[in-house]
């Protein structure tokens, strides 16, 4: 990485650790305030749920190409994840917070593992397409008008019941 965006990063880092009621309104500047919200209500009990896990926190497998991280406007591309993969195949690309931990247990961010233990058991299975986001990005519009319309698309068509969000 090149050291503009490591300099970045760890202003980034240490902003949200130093002044951290200033970091979160510069956060939720990026944010719409919503008047009313759609909500759907699940008629089939909780063992008939095909469930998608979605991160913001920068995973996607290892043999992927990695989210770039290297432009101002951030990357709004997904990555899909499929349910079988283990922890041990997936990496963490990701500059607006530190990712040792994550990377050291991928399940802290994205605990596709964990989930997969409830299938059959709890939930009835979990989705095909799991996904991964960069959510380090200060354009949100992209991610607004191009990637969450393609998610949802892909979700409604595997028949999701329920995507967790898990942020980074």
């Amino acid at each position: 990485m090149k050291l503009y965006y490591r300099l970045r990063s760890f202003v980034a880092i240490q902003w949200s650790k130093l002044l951290p009621s200033s970091y979160r309104k510069f956060t939720l500047s990026n944010t719409k305030q919503r008047e009313s919200y759609t909500g759907t209500i699940l008629n089939k009990p909780i063992n008939e749920w095909k469930v998608a896990l979605i991160t913001s926190a920068g995973v996607h497998l290892a043999n992927d190409e990695p989210f770039n991280v290297e432009t101002l406007e951030g990357d709004h591309t997904y990555r899909i994840i499929p349910s079988e993969t283990k922890h041990d195949h997936l990496a963490v690309t990701h500059i607006y917070y530190d990712t040792r931990h994550s990377k050291a247990d991928v399940s802290i961010v994205f605990p596709l593992e964990q989930l997969k233990s409830l299938e059959g058991k709890v939930i009835k299975t979990v989705s095909e397409y799991n996904i991964g986001l960069n959510g380090g990005t200060l354009n949100h519009k992209p991610h607004e008008e191009i990637t969450a319309p393609e998610v949802a698309e892909i979700l409604k068509n595997d028949q999701v019941d329920l995507a967790i969000l898990v942020p980074g």
